[in-house]
């Protein structure tokens, strides 16, 4: 018998404690499956099996390869995180911090998986999106409305300053990791680079997204007396520089001289006069802030939440 025809009849039995609505939600699943689906059978940590459903593949980052799919746990689309099982201890410190940041716009996460052959770990993750913001903002011409942009500024700010209120940085922001709903919410993913704000440490950044304190100084560790939440600070400051203006900061011919020697580059002076005309006040404030040159100047993103000016949209 064909290995799909043997799982398909497998899986229709009537399974102990499972209603029929969900039974007939787990064959929907197996009976869409095509030729180029692959399946896997895995078990979580409790030791309870599985079959999770790999449709395609969206891409791969460093280590871990990211699929779309479907789950016989839940009847609606996932997405995996796979590693090699030498990285086990890597995703499993991600889950850990994803599951202790739960947050309305931070990426759920629903569970780990090893394959029953041994050699892979799955993360299993909502499918809550659309694309990322990068991609969005490329394919999608002219410039982001003020709603919109009020709306992510907001959502991240707040997500981030959760992450801070546990204790952790995420220390690789940028967006290719803030993720959009169809109705473009922000989930903010991938904290495989994330810590506790006492341990972090430089592992994986994109230059572009890094302060001006630390771009520097890449190849040498963070002073002990540094504020890592300064990171993510920069980070938010720069994404949302890019959501409005569609380039990055410092692309320009400036004087950056005086600025690495003097720190007299505010932020409020990034944006020309046509960038405010396509945001709001607001919008503008919080991007000149928490862009400052000055480290010392930069404003930690829960004092930003608490101050009028964030909620005068």
């Amino acid at each position: 018998m064909p290995f799909g025809s043997w799982l398909i009849q497998w899986i229709s039995r009537p399974f102990r404690g499972f209603g029929d609505s969900k039974r007939k939600a787990y064959m929907d699943i197996l009976n869409s499956l095509e030729d180029t689906d692959k399946v896997m059978f895995v078990e979580n940590g409790h030791g309870k099996k599985g079959l999770l459903v790999f449709r395609q593949k969206i891409k791969k980052s460093g280590t871990s390869v990211i699929y779309a799919g479907a789950s016989l746990m839940e009847p609606f689309p996932v997405v995996y995180k796979l590693v090699n099982k030498k990285y086990c201890d890597l995703l499993l410190k991600e889950y850990i911090i994803m599951r202790s940041v739960w947050h309305r716009n931070i990426l759920h996460v629903r569970g780990i998986h090893f394959s029953l052959k041994g050699n892979v770990v799955i993360m299993r993750m909502d499918a809550a999106y659309n694309r990322d913001l990068y991609s969005y903002l490329r394919t999608t011409e002219g410039y982001v409305n003020k709603p919109v942009l009020d709306k992510w500024m907001k959502e991240l700010v707040s997500a981030m300053c959760h992450v801070h209120s546990k204790g952790y940085v995420h220390g690789d922001l940028n967006y290719k990791n803030i993720l959009l709903t169809k109705d473009l919410s922000i989930r903010v993913a991938d904290f495989g680079s994330a810590d506790k704000k006492s341990k972090f440490k430089l592992t994986r950044y994109d230059p572009k997204f890094l302060p001006p304190e630390l771009n520097s100084r890449r190849l040498e560790p963070i002073p002990a007396e540094y504020d890592t939440r300064l990171i993510d600070v920069w980070g938010v400051g720069v994404v949302l520089f890019f959501a409005l203006t569609k380039h990055h900061p410092f692309t320009e011919s400036i004087t950056m001289s005086a600025t690495d020697v003097h720190g007299n580059c505010p932020g409020e002076t990034l944006l020309y006069d046509e960038d405010r005309r396509r945001c709001s006040s607001s919008y503008a404030k919080v991007v000149g802030k928490l862009m400052d040159y000055n480290a010392a100047r930069r404003p930690k993103l829960c004092y930003i939440i608490r101050q009028d000016y964030f909620s005068e949209t």
